[in-house]
């Protein structure tokens, strides 16, 4: 297998453009999350979405080589968190079983080499807020490249393993800070986290050197990208691939 150009798919949505990935055997290939909501514009349905949902997870159970990560709207069913679903909630017990049922298939990130891979990315401002609050727990807890990974890792699982969500009206929010909501998303936190993160936070490296691939926002060209300090944003309608060697990003040809 070819493990220097990696196939990434971002935002789903219950769109179709991913399936030309399903024919990819020899390559490593990236889902970057949000697998659900369709927006209305685009003509998609929920069943579709359920359908397309599900041919992902089967090819993702028959191939090793396919990665899929969790992204901000695959929280609602994972969780019955958020509550800012496009899919309409009659599909919620549906979903949740689908799922949790697969939930050895889901990732919070992956990390290869030195590319960090996420559905939001993880800017410098998080990564500061994190540190400063584990900071007054024990100064050597900070992240860092080596240990972001197994930090974001940990805090997903543990939530998995949690009862419940913390209800605030018609919304509900997951309690670890990775599932932060950013101001820029009409959030309460300055930064959001990895599943929530935004382009638009994002600053120069500064300390915080990590290459990073990420979605999440729907870049204004179907098919671009935009990089800003260690974070390059893939917009979320079209498959990229990337030269993990060479760190270089290009529309995939499939």
């Amino acid at each position: 297998m070819d493990q220097n150009n990696i196939i990434i798919v971002p935002d789903v949505h219950c769109r179709d453009f991913y399936k030309p990935v399903l024919t990819v055997k020899d390559k490593p290939i990236i889902f970057l999350g949000d697998y659900m909501d369709p927006y209305s514009y685009e003509g998609f349905t929920d069943k579709q979405g359920i359908e397309n949902l599900e041919e992902i997870i089967d090819f993702a159970r028959n191939n090793k080589n396919v990665t899929l990560l969790v992204g901000n709207h695959d929280c609602s069913w994972i969780w019955d968190a958020l509550r800012w679903e496009r899919t309409s909630y009659i599909h919620y017990k549906e979903l949740h079983k689908l799922y949790r049922d697969n939930i050895d298939l889901f990732n919070s990130c992956i990390k290869l080499d030195d590319t960090l891979f996420t559905h939001a990315g993880v800017s410098d401002g998080w990564v500061d807020h994190i540190n400063t609050m584990l900071e007054h727990k024990d100064s050597s807890l900070r992240l860092n490249q080596d240990n972001i990974v197994t930090y974001i890792d940990n805090e997903f699982r543990n939530e998995l393993n949690r009862d419940g969500v913390i209800r605030h009206g018609f919304s509900s929010y997951l309690e670890s800070p990775i599932f932060e909501v950013g101001a820029i998303r009409w959030g309460d936190s300055t930064y959001g986290g990895p599943f929530w993160d935004d382009v638009r936070e994002y600053q120069d490296p500064g300390g915080w050197t990590i290459k990073q691939i990420f979605s999440h926002t729907q870049l204004e060209k179907t098919g671009s990208s935009v990089t800003v300090g260690n974070g390059t944003c893939i917009d979320s309608r079209a498959i990229f691939e990337y030269d993990l060697e060479n760190k270089e990003l290009h529309p995939a040809n499939i």
